[in-house]
């Protein structure tokens, strides 16, 4: 049955699920899967290869979405 909460139907709207950007380091096609360094200098393994090693990617959810751009990155501290 669908709401008529317009706050739960915001929510609804917005994205869901862990997202982060990384530096893809291996590409295994035999399992499928990829290594990526986040920024943080973790490394986890993601589904998908479609992303060179080297390059950026999206990380949504343990999968690669595509590749990111290259930006810089700057840490500022409050």
């Amino acid at each position: 049955m669908a709401t008529v909460n317009p706050w739960k139907k915001f929510i609804g709207l917005l994205p869901g699920g862990v997202r982060a950007v990384g530096t893809v380091t291996a590409v295994d096609t035999a399992s499928g899967l990829s290594t990526v360094e986040l920024r943080t200098g973790v490394s986890i393994a993601a589904r998908g290869t479609g992303v060179a090693v080297g390059s950026k990617a999206f990380v949504v959810d343990g999968q690669l979405a595509g590749p990111a751009p290259e930006l810089p990155q700057y840490d500022i501290e409050v």
